[in-house]
């Protein structure tokens, strides 16, 4: 008869462990002493070795020359940026220094060593310190010298405000190298978490309920009695430490008292990020930055940085800016869906004179008619011969009211006619009629449209998405930038300028390298 697993447990448990004693451990420890010495000696492993190898001593004092030769090959991308900063006019940033005082670091070798640093995705500055001290191409840009992360932190605060205009140069370099074609410019923006949490965004009502929960905390802590766990020196710190919260909390209450949305959250942190919504679904305090990027190697040829989404305002502003670091138009520009509204439309048709392609947000539902939820778009309500406008029921809709606006434009609204009976309208409205408001602009938008559908706009608006989208994958996924190391509005918005920069020195690494290292005679 088998045993139980029972019964097996309890013999296991009945049975007497293997005990070493202490004659065992020391013979063991006797067995391990002889073992050692039983080892051969550095010097008899010396005299086997062979003699024909170089000489090699740890302890020899030797002197390293920082010549690119020596340290670097010819064509390393460190020498085309330190070739390319050699060339760009840093007179603005040598006017701030002061000719008094002990001398700082000179501002190409610091440029260089920033520039190249962000290019290879180096964007801690304790990270660049230690990459001075133990990377050649580093020490290489450096001289030698070893600025501290400090000093390097200082240095791209110091001049941050320079930075577009580092920008515009370099922009002009990849003119002049043949590197921007001036046929198509894709904008679009991405969205980048600011240094800040969003479990710190709060609205007023947030704000009133954690300052009564610290001040309820504070009031504890007063009442607890001092024992030998709880001293009284440690009692002094958590009450210094929830009073600087409370200082804190009222100032920024105050500050929320200001603005009129009591709804609106505002970030502790950085108060100029606002929350919106990523690919992702996730909600956090974020920029928004937008690049305008050519169509032939993919210079970016302009940057803005807004705290919104993507708005129609913001894309003539960076169509300008690209117009002024280049000095010269595009013949073609596309965006998408949030850069348009009629306003828009229609000053690209009549005021510009470079050819847009901006679809607007009904584009794409435009095209079967129906809405998300399955109803009838107002794309079905067409225009007769006669000027008025037929429900997909085939019945006229009666004009009832026309709106004008300061800037001139109308609004007329029409309301359907025979709607109680129509076999249609499950799928056109839940009310008694269906309505429909159409705007005098709306000519620029069918213009547009049929712009987009034709051959010539079909071909040219998918060149669109393989332009721009993936310098946003360069930056997150290879850059690893997905969240800024600076804060504030100013601050993130050089810093993107400062990842730009880097963007298209990358592209003169790839596709000019040696046009630029015959600059500096290699």
């Amino acid at each position: 008869m088998s045993k139980t697993h029972a019964e097996i447990r309890n013999e296991n448990l009945e049975r007497e462990f293997f005990i070493i004693t202490k004659e065992m451990k020391q013979a063991m420890e006797i067995a391990r002493i002889k073992q050692i010495e039983e080892l051969p000696k550095i010097e008899e492993i010396q005299k086997i070795e062979r003699n024909n190898f170089r000489f090699y001593d740890q302890d020899q004092s030797f002197f390293v020359v920082v010549t690119k030769d020596k340290f670097l090959d010819a064509k390393h991308p460190a020498t085309v940026i330190d070739a390319v900063v050699e060339r760009l006019d840093l007179s603005k940033i040598y006017g701030v220094y002061s000719l008094e005082g002990n001398p700082p670091y000179h501002p190409k070798m610091m440029l260089k060593i920033l520039f190249y640093a962000y290019y290879i995705s180096t964007m801690s500055c304790r990270l660049i310190w230690d990459a001075v001290i133990n990377r050649s191409d580093f020490i290489y840009l450096a001289a030698g010298q070893v600025p501290n992360f400090r000093t390097i932190n200082n240095f791209r605060l110091r001049h941050l405000k320079d930075l577009p205009y580092l920008f515009a140069q370099i922009a002009m370099m990849c003119k002049k190298l043949g590197l921007i074609g001036f046929e198509h410019l894709a904008v679009d923006g991405e969205k980048i978490q600011a240094n800040a949490s969003f479990k710190k965004s709060k609205n007023i009502k947030g704000i009133e309920k954690e300052y009564e929960k610290i001040k309820e905390g504070m009031k504890k802590l007063l009442d607890k009695d001092v024992n030998e766990y709880f001293t009284e020196e440690i009692k002094e710190k958590r009450v210094q430490r929830l009073s600087e919260k409370l200082d804190k909390l009222e100032t920024f209450k105050k500050h929320l008292e200001e603005i009129e949305d009591k709804e609106k959250r505002v970030n502790m942190t950085d108060s100029d990020a606002n929350n919106m919504t990523h690919k992702d679904g996730s909600k956090k305090p974020s920029y928004n930055h937008q690049s305008a990027r050519d169509g032939k190697y993919g210079v970016v040829t302009a940057v803005q940085t807004t705290n919104t989404i993507d708005k129609p305002e913001d894309l003539l502003k960076i169509v300008d800016k690209s117009i002024e670091n280049t000095k010269e138009k595009h013949e073609e520009i596309t965006a998408d869906c949030g850069f348009c509204d009629y306003d828009i439309l229609k000053e690209v048709d009549e005021e510009r004179t470079e050819e847009f392609y901006l679809p607007d947000r009904r584009y794409e539902t435009s095209k079967n008619g129906e809405t998300k939820s399955g109803k009838y778009h107002i794309e079905k309500f067409i225009k007769d011969g006669s000027g008025d406008y037929v429900c997909p029921a085939g019945l006229k809709m009666k004009c009832i009211q026309t709106k004008e606006y300061e800037d001139g434009h109308t609004i007329t609204i029409y309301e359907g006619t025979g709607c109680e009976n129509c076999s249609k309208k499950e799928k056109c409205t839940k009310g008694k009629k269906r309505r429909i408001n159409i705007d005098s602009r709306v000519i620029y938008r069918d213009k547009m449209r049929e712009k987009l559908k034709s051959e010539k706009g079909r071909e040219t608006y998918m060149k669109r998405q393989g332009l721009i989208e993936p310098v946003h994958g360069d930056d997150q996924k290879n850059k690893g930038w997905i969240q800024h190391h600076l804060r504030g509005a100013f601050k993130a918005a050089m810093e993107f300028v400062l990842i730009r920069i880097t963007t298209n020195l990358g592209i003169m690494i790839k596709h000019k390298r040696n046009e630029i290292l015959a600059w500096a005679g290699t």
